[in-house]
């Protein structure tokens, strides 16, 4: 029988989150550039200073050494050291918090093998922006509109999204079933409301992304700078609705939500 060809290839990753395995082994869930969702079996890693030397913690940007093995689910990884630690959002829970629900979203949204090397980008940017400032639910609301867009789940929050009738700005019911915010003829007794400030920072967050959360501009349409804590205030309002619509699309909620909740994180 032919030898298995198992030569591991220099490639570069952020630790989604590591499962411990038996004494000293780990099995770490990463984001790979070019690969995208990896599983890989690290032996000796909670003890080889050498190979690993504390490198798969979650949040790091890495360099790794990984042999995939056909027809197997986990690859190999062999060594790894850090590039970007990411260390000072470790420094408060709600940092900690964000990014851990910024990594599992991520992993629920992406498939094992399929290239995401858009999300990757996307979760390094949310990444490095909280190890510059504080956690923000306007960053958050962004960073779960981009990765919902990358994953194809984008919500629709200008026309109705079951007759596609253009809507009015202000309030509006907002229906996960259907994919986004609906008419008064549409929506079902289950639809969440959408505030109106709430609607207008979740559109703003969707075309401008993570500059968006950190810039914000009124929603007069003057172009002048938002008011910073009106805003904040607003993407806090569509917590619930934006976390249902997440829930729903993917069939279950995600546990870090419940940490978020816990170290009173902003949401």
């Amino acid at each position: 029988m032919a030898k298995v060809d198992t030569r591991a290839e220099a490639v570069q990753g952020v630790v989604l989150r590591t499962i411990a395995y038996g004494e000293s082994d780990l099995v770490a869930h990463l984001l790979v550039r070019g690969k995208g969702r990896v599983s890989a079996f690290a032996r000796g890693a909670r003890n080889s200073q050498r190979r690993f030397g504390g490198a798969l913690e979650p949040f790091h940007l890495i360099e790794m050494l990984l042999a995939e093995r056909p027809g197997q689910d986990l690859s190999q990884l062999r060594e790894a050291r850090v590039v970007e630690p990411h260390s000072a959002l470790r420094e408060d829970l709600p940092r900690i918090a964000h990014a851990g629900y910024a990594c599992e979203l991520v992993h629920d949204l992406t498939r094992a093998g399929e290239p995401a090397d858009a999300m990757l980008d996307l979760l390094l940017g949310f990444l490095a922006r909280l190890s510059r400032g504080a956690a923000t639910s306007a960053r958050l609301r962004a960073f779960e509109l981009l990765a919902l867009g990358n994953g194809g789940l984008a919500p629709e929050l200008s026309a109705c999204a079951r007759c596609a009738d253009p809507l009015a700005p202000g309030r509006a019911a907002f229906d996960p079933d259907a994919g986004g915010i609906v008419c008064a003829r549409c929506a079902q007794p289950s639809a969440l409301l959408l505030t109106h400030a709430a609607r207008a920072a979740l559109r703003q967050l969707q075309r401008g992304g993570l500059a968006a959360a950190d810039a914000p501009l009124s929603a007069d349409g003057s172009g002048r700078p938002a008011d910073a804590r009106a805003f904040e205030d607003a993407a806090s309002q569509a917590a619930r609705p934006l976390g249902e619509f997440v829930a729903h699309h993917l069939g279950h909620r995600l546990r870090s939500a419940a940490f978020l909740e816990q170290v009173g994180a902003s949401r």
